[in-house]
């Protein structure tokens, strides 16, 4: 939003430097980025479009002229002949990047454009192709890894509280109030000089302003200058005051100042000073100046100065400022005359403008996207957002963390919830290879590199995860009870009697060949509930079995009473043992 061009509503004007003017430091090609402002003033680096020209420029305000603005380029040594109002100034200097707008200006060349655009187009196509593999198959585009909505509103929140935290940031770095206007004011200087004049050389007996001075026919220049000071709201003006002249060489840089009056105090918002320059002085320096320097310029310039220097308040805001107005004279061995180049400028008068703030205010605001909210009201926004943007990232973490705790289980449809297939055991092609891996993110990693997906089976207290490909299955097994182990699945309440109703094979004794392989074994406690149940049918089985033996043997011989016990029910093996030994796993047993 700070970035945003004004084209779509924004603040900022982009602007690449075409020129020389503000050399040396604004050079061709480099980026300037201004922003509109309320109030401009003198030293501000502005962009203003120059109505006589029909382009825009970028130069520096160096005075104000009633409402207009004078400005002017650091490396010119004129003014800009064009002086806009603050409605054609698009903004003040904000970020200068040097050199960048070179390279704005290479994008923009047709020939580099459609170079770019081709080859931007060349990446674009070349991901609309897919790429084989070796063996000539076609490659399998990956499946995207995402956590489901809770991932999702997790990055959603975090996303919100930190653009809340830079709008909360940007807003208390701005002011709440602002003034509501700047009351303008101008200091306005005339001279005027006077001396005595020659019958039949000057129209009067006078020589008056304007007019040239001959040092022959009159040694004394009487000169005067009236101040005043106009504002509305203005009180409690004084100041100071004082009338010199300086006489300079503009060639050699030789300057001479001579004092005409002493310094002297002002009240209310005018005054009146006169003084008596002597102009054959002046001539008796300069010859001087010759003698011991070597000068022999032509013409030198004398500068009669007015020095002024004010305090007040202007509409209840205290102001203070200078104005320092200088009438200039060229002279050479014959006549003083006024050096005035343009002869519309009036070189007797002259003005300055200034701006006074006001005591009144009003609420700040600041542009976003066309709109104009208060400072305040965002504030409130901001802090709102923030915190509503942390409580909701707080309740999400720790539904997550919640999540996590339950289970491996609920930690892995977290991270890899968007890949993850449930699917039955009967419906699994055979494979002819089984390969188990370490962690569920090397899983992850083989379905992406195969572009399957990962399909998930849970049986008895085991979760199966398993990635087939090319006729191999990978596999990665996790446990579902307390603490990583296994939880057992009794019988129902009331259990058979009758050992025929336990078992699923022929009875006889136990081989040591099988026929099969078991992939879960269970351990019963034989101090718990259900144990006692199971040490009921061992019992009974030792019964059948015995019963069933055509070579009768002792009943200790039947008991077995240190060799485990083995029953077979619905495809789960029971393992008893005389000794408590903790729950265990084993993957393949041979009965």
């Amino acid at each position: 939003m700070a970035l945003a061009p004004t084209q779509l509503g924004g603040a900022v004007t982009y602007v690449i430097v075409d020129g020389n003017s503000m050399e040396p430091r604004f050079r061709f090609g480099d980026l300037v980025l201004v922003r509109t402002e309320s109030a401009y003033g003198a030293g501000d680096a502005v962009i203003y479009r120059n109505a006589e020209m029909g382009r825009y420029v970028f130069h520096r305000i160096v005075g104000t002229e009633l409402s207009q603005y004078i400005l002017k380029g650091d490396n010119n040594s004129w003014l800009d002949s064009y002086q806009p109002v603050q409605d054609e100034i698009i903004g003040k200097l904000w970020v200068h990047i040097p050199k960048l707008g070179r390279a704005v200006e290479w994008v923009r060349l047709p020939i580099n454009m459609a170079l770019m655009v081709a080859l931007l187009g060349g990446v674009l196509m070349s991901g609309m192709f897919d790429k084989s593999t070796k063996n000539g198959s076609e490659k399998k585009t990956p499946p995207k890894i995402f956590g489901g909505m809770q991932e999702g509103a997790l990055y959603l929140f975090i996303f919100l509280a930190l653009a809340f935290l830079g709008l909360t940031i940007f807003s208390f770095t701005r002011p709440l109030t602002r003034s509501s206007a700047n009351i303008p004011y101008q200091q306005e200087g005339v001279f005027f000089y006077s001396a005595t004049g020659t019958p039949g050389v000057y129209d009067t007996e006078l020589v008056r302003s304007g007019e040239p001075v001959f040092p022959k026919l009159t040694c004394f220049l009487n000169v005067g200058f009236t101040y005043n000071l106009v504002a509305d709201q203005l009180q409690g003006v004084s100041g100071s005051h004082q009338l010199y002249a300086r006489v300079l060489d503009d060639q050699s840089g030789w300057q001479r100042t001579i004092p005409l009056n002493p310094q002297a105090g002002f009240s209310g918002n005018t005054y009146f000073s006169m003084a008596i320059l002597d102009l054959c002085e002046v001539e008796s320096l300069v010859i001087l100046v010759e003698q011991e320097t070597g000068l022999h310029p032509n013409t030198y310039t004398l500068e009669l100065i007015a020095d002024a220097s004010f305090a007040g308040v202007i509409a209840g805001s205290p102001i203070n400022d200078t104005f320092t107005p200088a009438l200039v004279f060229k002279f050479d061995k014959v006549h003083f005359y006024l050096a005035s180049d343009d002869p519309q400028i009036d070189s007797l008068r002259s003005v300055k403008q200034g701006l006074a703030g006001s005591v009144d205010v009003q609420a700040n605001t600041f542009s976003i996207l066309g709109l104009n909210p208060s400072v305040r009201s965002i504030r409130v926004i901001a802090i709102l957002g923030f915190g509503f943007s942390l409580m909701c990232l707080f309740a999400v973490g720790m539904r997550l963390y919640r999540a996590v705790q339950q289970s491996q289980d609920a930690l892995i449809r977290l991270k890899y919830g968007g890949m993850l297939v449930d699917v039955f055991e009967q419906n699994l092609a055979p494979a002819s290879s089984i390969v188990d891996v370490t962690t569920m993110d090397n899983l992850a990693k083989l379905a992406e590199r195969h572009g399957a997906m990962i399909l998930h089976m849970s049986r008895n207290f085991l979760h199966y995860y398993l990635v087939q490909a090319s006729g191999i299955t990978y596999r990665y097994v996790i446990t579902v009870g307390k603490k990583g182990r296994v939880e057992n699945e009794f019988m129902e309440a009331e259990s058979p009697r009758h050992v025929d109703d336990l078992l699923d094979v022929e009875p006889g004794p136990l081989q040591n060949e099988s026929s099969s392989d078991i992939e879960f074994v269970e351990y019963v406690s034989n101090d718990s509930e259900d144990g006692h149940v199971w040490k009921k049918i061992q019992n009974e089985a030792q019964e059948y079995l015995a019963s069933h033996t055509e070579n009768k043997t002792s009943d200790d011989d039947l008991a077995y009473p240190e060799t485990p016990q083995y029953v077979i029910q619905t495809g789960e093996i029971g393992f008893y043992s005389t000794e408590p030994v903790e729950t265990m796993i084993l993957r393949k047993i041979k009965l």
